[in-house]
């Protein structure tokens, strides 16, 4: 399979996630309980389409089997999903994807027994085309949810002279320099980027050990604490750091740690992953992730990079940093069936009801602020 895989990438636009570099580290670390199948797509006997599709765990609903499930690049299982696939899609040789796309798509949807779920995690944009299903023969459902996804163009860093503070509103830019005057008060504050696989391993285990600290101290496990996820991405480090598909940040104040930044690079687009931030070493104006992140991005346009990636989510510091607004969709595919139906309907009524009470509780406040207060 690598070999058909590395021959179609090279004739692709794929993204990091499809890209051999992932799949293969995905496929040679995943439990062998999970076998997930190889769709493929030909023409005139040359490959022009390549995917690996999994049979999820049924969905449950009241303790009952509700439904089958089935996934692109991903397994249904929480404890596995962790990596969270994004920039997904069928790899596709760039000259023939529309219509590779729906015939494999189209196969996969004929290929599905009884009623069935299929889930297409992170696909980039709004998406494929609404019609990319019809081609089945089997009538399905769909349902979209697109979050915004966050970047910074790197160009216009360059075209800054390589600060890339110029491009950012007055309030962050003034946030950011306040916070690197602070730190300066330690040492000079510097970035440099992994160069061996054993420091690379090193440096990740010190992002996990910051990454971990953060996150339990506010209740919540971290994803190091899975022992999939770390084993992933250390085989990841391992195999794709000095080829420049991996790349691992130390943001150093004087000789103290401040942050380090694991990303992945592809086709002139870095995907930022994950950090371990040090929140201690000042007492005021302690912002670790926008200070790395704005020397990552001038380190990463400094490099010739077209996109510094923070991907999906609305974390504060993405809203702030960002320069491009794009998004990402996750689809959700559904055969025929009363209960979806059911289920929808009960959806929607959950949500109007929430609205409902949402808008009472707005109409509550608005008055109790508009009474005038009792004398005393």
């Amino acid at each position: 399979m690598q070999a058909d895989w590395l021959a179609l990438e090279s004739r692709s636009e794929a993204s990091f996630f499809t890209a051999w570099s992932w799949i293969g580290v995905w496929l040679d670390t995943l439990p062998p309980t999970v076998q997930p199948r190889l769709l493929q797509a030909r023409r005139g006997g040359q490959i022009v389409g390549l995917a690996l599709v999994v049979d999820g765990p049924p969905r449950q609903r009241f303790g009952l089997r509700f439904c089958s499930t089935a996934f692109l690049h991903a397994t249904g299982r929480p404890e596995l999903d962790i990596l969270t696939v994004e920039h997904n899609d069928f790899l596709l040789d760039r000259d023939h994807a529309p219509a590779a796309r729906a015939a494999m798509l189209g196969h996969w949807l004929a290929q599905l027994r009884g009623v069935t779920e299929v889930t297409l995690p992170g696909l980039a944009g709004g998406g494929w085309p609404a019609d990319t299903a019809q081609t089945s023969g089997r009538k399905v459902t769909r349902e979209d949810w697109v979050r915004r996804s966050y970047a910074v163009d790197l160009p216009a860093v360059r075209e800054a002279g390589g600060d890339f503070l110029k491009l950012l509103s007055a309030n962050t830019r003034a946030q950011i320099r306040r916070s690197m005057k602070e730190y300066g008060r330690l040492g000079a504050l510097t970035l440099e980027a992994a160069t061996t696989v054993a420091q690379g391993l090193d440096w990740l285990d010190r992002l996990a050990a910051l990454h971990q600290a953060h996150w339990v101290a506010q209740g919540e496990p971290g994803a190091f604490s899975n022992a999939f996820f770390t084993r992933f991405h250390r085989t990841l480090v391992e195999r794709h750091l000095l080829e420049g598909g991996v790349q691992l940040l130390r943001v150093a104040v004087g000789e103290q740690d401040l942050a380090y930044l694991y990303s992945f690079v592809r086709g002139g687009r870095v995907y930022f992953y994950q950090s371990g931030l040090e929140y201690g070493l000042i007492e005021k104006h302690a912002r670790p992730g926008l200070v790395a992140h704005v020397l990552a991005a001038q380190h990463n346009a400094a490099q010739g990079h077209r996109v510094y990636d923070f991907m999906a989510g609305e974390s504060r510091y993405k809203v702030n940093l960002a320069t491009l607004d794009e998004q990402m969709t996750w689809t959700t595919l559904r055969t025929p069936a009363w209960r979806f139906d059911l289920e929808a309907a009960l959806r929607r009524r959950r949500q109007r009801q929430q609205a409902q009470q949402a808008a009472a509780l707005a109409t509550a406040t608005v008055d109790s602020a508009a009474t005038p207060a009792a004398a005393d």
